[in-house]
């Protein structure tokens, strides 16, 4: 397997190249709220550059909160036009808090998404009123042209509670070649 930056055989250590090896991590410092809306926003603070022809894998943790259990959450991302992106999560089933209650976590897999979440190429995860939930969401992207990958969500039923992308949440993407 390709590792990213190759090194070779009496290549000298600089500070750039060991810099370029390491992922590139986010944190929204934060809260983020959207009220009585499904269509899906650029995330504030979740996003990261991507370069033309190369690989990269990546991992959101998103910490949720709403006063509804009603509104749920949806995710995508969005990157550059002709990119391949796949991703899927783990998290509670859509519909499946309610207040007080815990409820079906289950992974979703997702292929062949489209820039901007287009179509149905979107994740929905449940949320809780009586307390903030947890999503992580994995996945590989091979970049077509220079750009940015960059986390998108709506709530997935309109609700004029807000749900809340909450501070602490982060992003690590990691280029692979």
């Amino acid at each position: 397997m390709t590792t990213y930056p190759a090194w070779q055989a009496g290549q000298r250590i600089t500070a750039g190249r060991l810099r370029s090896g390491q992922p590139d991590w986010t944190s929204k410092p934060s809260d983020e709220p959207i009220a009585s809306s499904t269509t899906l926003q650029a995330d504030d603070h979740l996003t990261s550059p991507v370069l033309g022809g190369s690989a990269y894998t990546f991992l959101a943790q998103l910490f949720i909160g709403s006063g509804s259990s009603d509104a749920d959450i949806r995710v995508a991302f969005d990157f550059p036009a002709g990119s391949v992106c796949h991703f899927g999560g783990t998290g509670a089933h859509p519909g499946a808090l309610t207040s007080g209650t815990s409820g079906v976590v289950d992974f979703f897999p997702m292929r062949a998404a489209a820039p901007g979440g287009g179509g149905d190429t979107f994740l929905a995860f449940g949320i809780s009123s009586a307390f903030n939930t947890w999503v992580r969401i994995e996945g590989t992207l091979a970049a077509a042209a220079d750009g940015d990958l960059t986390l998108m969500w709506a709530q997935n039923a309109p609700d004029a509670t807000e749900t809340r992308v909450l501070a602490g949440s982060s992003m690590e993407v990691r280029r692979r070649s």
